[in-house]
């Protein structure tokens, strides 16, 4: 199982939407897909699951349904990682690890976690490893070829221990000053934590669990959001697409170059080598909510009161540009 994080430190730039098409298209190209919603605001979980499934999940005393249920034991210590068990979205194609605001509860013992890896203590490996051991374990119980993770737009203790458990890197972005200001934090942050798991692991006490190689690697970067005008991006959005590959370049791609993925390449790659956008997918205006609506993916909308005439075909449309995404990514991942 190839295991992707959708992440940008920027909010707001259709990270959430994006994985939820190009998962159930991947799964329509007859792959399995995991979706593990590790975004404490579970906007995730909220498009994919009915309203009577998110009051069952959500409900007071509700408990082993969701992924800060499955880090309850280390959060009160009363034992190791649980994972709950994934829900089917689409038959035998698609399955999800619901998300939920009491993440932050484990998130507040990731940092001490992080200080005792540093140590060479063996709990500090136990629980910043925790994310990576749940996805794993539900990745083989649902015969996943990819788990496709959501994060929230931050650089914090949660985002650290999932990055470093995952084998790739996609970045949403929207075209727009503030997501190419976020591409050094990116960068950066990551350059950082593989330095210092590098250290924890060189100090690591003999396991009983396995942990990840803190290796993530970058497949590239998905331009969104952006207007149509015969064709081409209008003005107002061109001048930042053009900028996106140098700033891909100097802010992510540089810092992770210094990273070798012990096969022969670097941490930059595939997207340093095989170019660094991965994917284009305009603006779905307001075929975009009515979808979330209805817990479908914009190329799964039919003809209704509120969808017509263009609009249909705008949405059946949509498939191409989710299904190029899905070709590149399998490609780079193969």
């Amino acid at each position: 199982m190839k295991t992707i994080c959708f992440f940008n430190h920027k909010g707001g730039v259709g990270k959430t939407t994006m994985l939820f098409n190009t998962a159930v298209e991947m799964g329509r190209l007859g792959k399995r897909v995991l979706m593990v919603d590790l975004d404490a605001q579970a906007n995730l979980s909220a498009i994919a699951l009915p309203d009577s499934k998110l009051s069952e999940l959500y409900a007071p005393g509700a408990d082993g349904m969701t992924v800060a249920h499955g880090f309850d034991p280390l959060v009160s210590g009363a034992g190791d990682v649980d994972p709950p068990e994934a829900i089917e979205i689409r038959d035998d194609q698609v399955w999800l690890i619901p998300g939920d605001i009491a993440l932050s509860t484990f998130e507040s013992i990731l940092p001490g976690a992080w200080t005792e890896s540093l140590a060479g203590n063996e709990r500090g490996f136990r629980v910043t490893s925790a994310p990576y051991r749940m996805i794993q374990s539900l990745g083989e119980a649902t015969g996943a070829d990819f788990a496709f993770i959501d994060l929230g737009p931050n650089v914090g203790a949660l985002n650290r221990a999932v990055l470093l458990g995952s084998d790739y890197l996609v970045v949403p972005m929207a075209s727009d000053l503030f997501s190419l200001r976020a591409l050094p934090s990116v960068g950066q942050s990551i350059d950082t934590w593989v330095r210092q798991w590098k250290t924890a692991m060189s100090v690591a006490p003999r396991l009983s669990f396995e942990i990840p190689r803190g290796l993530p690697k970058i497949l590239g970067y998905v331009l969104q959001q952006f207007n149509i005008y015969r064709g081409d991006p209008t003005q107002a959005f061109r001048e930042w697409i053009e900028q996106t590959p140098q700033q891909m370049r100097k802010g992510l791609l540089d810092p992770l170059t210094n990273h070798d993925d012990g096969l022969g390449a670097t941490l930059a790659d595939p997207a340093l080598s095989d170019g660094a956008a991965l994917g284009n997918l305009k603006n779905f205006h307001s075929l975009v909510p009515h979808a979330q609506t209805l817990r479908q993916a914009i190329f799964e909308l039919e003809a209704d009161d509120v969808i017509r005439g263009g609009q249909v075909t705008r949405a059946r449309a949509s498939e191409r540009e989710f299904r190029e995404l899905c070709e590149r990514i399998i490609e780079r991942t193969a």
